[in-house]
């Protein structure tokens, strides 16, 4: 291996020719699909060449078994696409003809996206393309994944898909894209290389060939599995081609570079792709560019999905710690290695889901990885590779892949402080993860505890199992507005906006209401209600991916998979199927207030709050007031507001879980809301905790953060407020700090205070680091401040990107303080 010293930051040059996409979702009106960064005039497009290979590949399957026409139209993809080697990389591999461009997946939607091409979207393509556009679509319209499953639906679930259908109680589209993250074992890849996966492929299929059934019932499992080893084998043998195009494409560039150093680069580039991934890798550089390829493949190829859950500093330790002991490489060629690496991995971007713009707004694929932790036996696991990670994050200072940090009692001391100076830098991570409470959660999900000791957070806060198949590829069955819920209790299962049309449960007349306990009862009706619907739509889905939808490549990666003979859509372990929500803080301080000032105090009648409510507190604002200010509130250690908090999370917990997906596993909730907080909490009216409607108020940044400006008794009393909860589900905690105290003295209060926090049994906790001024001048000059990232909820954005309205909601977050 030989890493050229450059003459220049590498990483910066990338950022600095990178074409920055994010999620292409709906914009602001009268927004283009313009780039804040990049060559100058260029505008992010659509790029139809997958969805052109794909259709062709299918075209000429027609007949063959499902999972082989999967596998062939993937390995014509990899073998027809545009590929292309930027200037200063060192890693390489593209999934769109062009920088500036984003893949569509024409086989699992295409209705949503013809819509918006038609309206808002139509400067994605040219006219060619709208013409050529159309003609893929007409050819998936009835073979996609939403095709099928809609021709299937029931009339009374189709107004479940979409928020707008329904008022705002759950968006359940969630099956038209793939939001699945798959834990690839990808250590597999470094240690034995496709060329090993191919061989434990065709051992198995020539192991099944030789068993034909005795019982003529079985024969068509015995068929299955035997198309589904062949699909492997021909993935696999296009994955290692894909690769030597890319070899083949580095030397042909070399011969015609004039640069001695560039030259030098393309040449060790092609030695790297006749390498990886077909073989094992030799040395740092080579298990980056496998581990590149494989997340390439898997996450943007194949399919286009969200996540990268990985150990990274546990994979690439052992390469670096070689490579350094044999003096290849130096710490500072590492980290540029890494820098160069999260310059890939920015540099992803999807066209979304309309919806998505209220869930992921300013963000790429929710990438992560996972820094830290223990190891099988309970010992710290954290390296110097975790170092390299955060040095080279707080270089770059990109928001993909951020990066998460498995915080335990005997994390080293080095990493814990690098890890605040990251925080402190304003990048919104590390977002930390609380190993002891985290790993007994999983392991009361029937996990064997060295299992879970291995787990990597994925996308917003969820987790993975490395190497096991537990999603796959509808993980998320909806986004389920709690505050919605609550709003509809107390209206017998009406929207207050209008109160016409019927849309939740026919819950009693809340005047008859007598108790908390009554409020509570109907407010779980609603939860159940909506879950039905949900269950039955994502149970359709689910079986759909199954006949229409396998992923063999990821199922190579997937434990068991080729030992089965089965793709990963066909069975599931350790299921982790989940029902993402937000709105959970705002229906504890609705309780907290009903159950004081209308129950306890009898200060405010039913009939008063709800004529309040009804009207948006128009002519009620002194009683708005004494529901903001005499109710007790989330987040300020006070008992009473607490343990209403912990009562609507585990009942809620409990409602969802008495539904099961098509695997008889049942649901959980998920407390991965990203941005859609803003989006759920608009959508829902006034409530009595004070919120107003969805225009002028949302919801709780998170599912456990405090409303903003509602904790008022620091930042010790929201940890001890979210310790009481006991929660057995994952949960966003957001809070907000100024610089200055996380560091020097203050740094070591700081760490106490997560030492704290992980004492109390909390989850998850994230950290916006950025002073009011910033942002408000962010807000009105954005040219100025095109780099100025925040941490949202779940992940990190660039501010400029993000709605006004999710803009001036981080603004708002209550400054915690030490005092």
């Amino acid at each position: 291996m030989t890493i050229v010293a450059s003459k220049y930051d590498r990483p910066q040059k990338l950022k600095e020719n990178m074409v920055r996409k994010d999620f292409q979702t709906w914009k602001e009106p009268g927004k283009r699909h313009e780039l804040r960064w990049g060559p100058k005039g260029t505008e992010v497009r659509m790029c139809l060449e997958r969805g052109r290979l794909i259709t062709a590949s299918y075209k000429e399957t027609e007949g063959e078994p499902e999972v082989i026409r999967r596998a062939k139209s993937l390995a014509h993809i990899l073998e027809n696409m545009t590929i292309y080697i930027s200037d200063y990389e060192l890693i390489v591999g593209n999934y769109a003809s062009d920088p500036s461009l984003l893949p569509i997946t024409p086989e699992l939607s295409v209705e949503w996206l013809e819509r918006e091409l038609i309206g808002p979207w139509n400067d994605l393509l040219d006219e060619d393309g709208h013409q050529e556009f159309k003609e893929i679509a007409d050819y998936w319209r009835e073979r996609c994944i939403d095709g099928r499953v809609r021709s299937l639906l029931p009339e009374d679930l189709k107004p479940w898909i979409k928020y707008r259908d329904n008022e705002g109680v759950v968006s359940a589209d969630e099956f038209q894209m793939d939001r699945a993250w798959p834990a690839l074992d990808y250590e597999k890849v470094l240690h034995i290389g496709f060329d090993g996966i191919l061989e434990e492929a065709r051992s198995r299929l020539e192991e099944i060939q030789s068993e034909v059934p005795s019982r003529g019932e079985k024969i068509e499992g015995w068929i299955d599995k035997i198309d589904f080893l062949k699909a492997v084998i021909i993935v696999c043998d296009g994955v290692i081609r894909f690769a030597h195009r890319f070899a083949f494409l580095a030397r042909e560039m070399s011969e015609e570079e004039k640069d001695l150093e560039r030259k030098e680069e393309l040449l060790e580039i092609a030695k790297n792709c006749e390498q990886v991934p077909q073989y094992p890798a030799e040395n740092l550089w080579q298990a980056l560019q496998a581990w590149w390829f494989t997340y390439l493949i898997g996450y943007n190829i194949e399919a286009i999905r969200h996540g990268s859950p990985c150990r990274f500093d546990q994979l690439m330790y052992p390469f670096y710690k070689k490579d350094k002991e044999e003096g290849r490489l130096t710490r500072e060629e590492a980290q540029e290695l890494v820098g160069v690496l999260q310059m890939k991995v920015e540099d992803t971007g999807q066209i979304a889901l309309p919806s998505y713009h209220v869930v992921g707004s300013g963000v790429t694929q929710y990438q992560k990885f996972t820094i830290g932790g223990v190891d099988a036996q309970g010992r710290d696991a954290s390296n110097e590779f975790s170092l390299i990670m955060l040095d080279a994050a707080m270089k770059t200072r990109t928001c993909q892949a951020a990066i998460a940090l498995r915080y335990h009692p005997k994390l080293d001391e080095a990493v814990l402080d690098k890890s605040i100076d990251c925080i402190r830098s304003g990048l919104g991570y590390p977002d930390i993860y609380n190993d002891t409470h985290v790993i007994s959660r999983i392991q009361n999900k029937g996990v064997p505890l060295e299992l879970a000791r291995d787990y990597a957070p994925a996308a917003c806060i969820s987790y993975s199992l490395p190497k096991k198949n537990t999603q796959v590829r509808v993980p998320q069955g909806c986004f389920l507005a709690l505050g919605k819920c609550l709003e509809l209790a107390l209206n017998e299962g009406k929207s207050m906006g209008n109160g016409t049309k019927q849309i939740g449960y026919k819950t009693p007349d809340p005047l008859g209401f007598s108790s908390i306990d009554e409020v509570m009862e109907a407010y779980l009706k609603q939860v159940n209600f909506a879950m039905d619907k949900v269950s039955r739509i994502n149970n359709i889905a689910l079986d759909i991916y199954r006949r229409y939808g396998q992923i063999p490549f990821c199922s190579s990666l997937l434990d068991g998979c080729i030992e089965r003979g089965m793709d990963c859509t066909a069975w599931t372990e350790y299921p982790y199927h989940q029902i993402v929500f937000s709105g959970s803080v705002n229906v504890a301080d609705s309780l907290a207030a009903m159950s004081k000032l209308v129950f306890d105090d009898k200060a405010v009648s039913m009939a008063e709050l709800l004529t309040a409510l009804k009207a948006n507190f128009e002519g009620h604002e002194e009683l708005r007031q004494r529901l903001l200010n005499e109710g007790p509130k989330f987040g300020n250690d006070d008992e009473y507001v607490d343990t209403i908090m912990h009562d609507v999370m585990h009942k809620t917990y409990a409602e969802v879980q008495k539904f099961t997906n098509l695997f008889g596993a049942p649901w959980t909730l998920d407390g991965s809301p990203a941005s859609g907080y803003y989006g759920a909490g608009r959508a829902t009216w006034a409530l009595p905790d004070g919120k107003r409607e969805g225009r002028i108020d949302t919801y709780a940044d998170g599912t456990l953060s405090p409303g903003a400006g509602r904790d008022k008794r620091g930042p010790t009393a929201v940890i001890n407020s979210m310790g009481r909860v006991d929660t057995p589900n994952t949960q966003t905690c957001n809070q907000k700090f100024m610089p200055q105290f996380l560091e020097d003295e203050n740094k070591k209060i700081f760490a106490s205070y997560l030492k704290t926090w992980s004492e109390m049994g909390n989850w998850e906790i994230q950290f916006n680091v950025v002073d009011k001024d910033t942002l408000l001048a962010a807000q009105e000059k954005p040219e100025d401040h095109p780099d100025l990232i925040v941490r949202v909820a779940g992940y990190s954005a660039y501010f400029i990107d993000l709605p006004p309205g999710v803009q001036k909601d981080i603004i708002s977050r209550t400054a915690q303080s030490f005092s």
